[in-house]
């Protein structure tokens, strides 16, 4: 895990982040690998809590350590995840979805559609290609070919999951251009 933390790179302004952002990233990277297959990851919702302090807290996977809601959001995007979340009394009260596994099929024909590198507006990475959910799967988006956008890995987990910006079509083209949180759309 150490090895695979250390091989992570740098962020823009040329800052690694710290030793725990890196190996928890690490973990989260060889979870939803697709070399080897990703794993099943289960992962136990107290309700009381997360609600509580909107995620950051009651969030724990079934190995033991516990997450927040941004590694939740890159869990529940690209691992076969299974959800049990326990009320007030500790029972369970609901179970997640659990598949929403994109086969090798549609994964070779959202690259073929996106011609094999990252979707975003000046990318032109071809490395590292994960098929992501513009409505994320954990909100009800489906795994259909018009819900799905081709990114590099830096875009897709970074960007998307931990930079919080979202993805905007360009209007000229069938790329798309990645929207700061803080900002108002293009035109908007």
């Amino acid at each position: 895990m150490s090895e695979a933390a250390d091989q992570l790179p740098e962020f823009p302004d040329g800052t690694r982040g710290t030793s725990s952002w890196r190996k928890a990233t690490a973990l989260v990277e060889l979870c939803i690998s697709d070399d080897p297959p990703p794993a099943q990851i289960t992962v136990f919702v107290d309700a009381q809590h997360a609600v509580g302090t909107d995620g950051e807290a009651g969030v724990v996977l079934e190995a033991g350590p516990r997450i927040g809601k941004d590694t939740l959001q890159a869990v529940l995007c690209d691992g076969i995840t299974e959800i049990t979340v326990n009320g007030e009394d500790g029972i369970p009260m609901s179970y997640g979805r659990r598949k929403r596994t994109i086969t090798p099929a549609l994964r070779r024909t959202v690259l073929h559609r996106d011609d094999d590198q990252c979707a975003g507006d000046a990318c032109d990475s071809s490395d590292r290609l994960q098929i992501h959910h513009i409505i994320p799967w954990s909100e009800g988006g489906p795994t259909e070919p018009d819900n799905l956008i081709t990114l590099c890995w830096f875009h897709h987990h970074i960007v998307i999951h931990q930079w919080h910006y979202t993805i905007q079509p360009h209007p000229e083209h069938g790329r798309i251009r990645f929207q700061r949180p803080d900002r108002a759309p293009p035109g908007g």
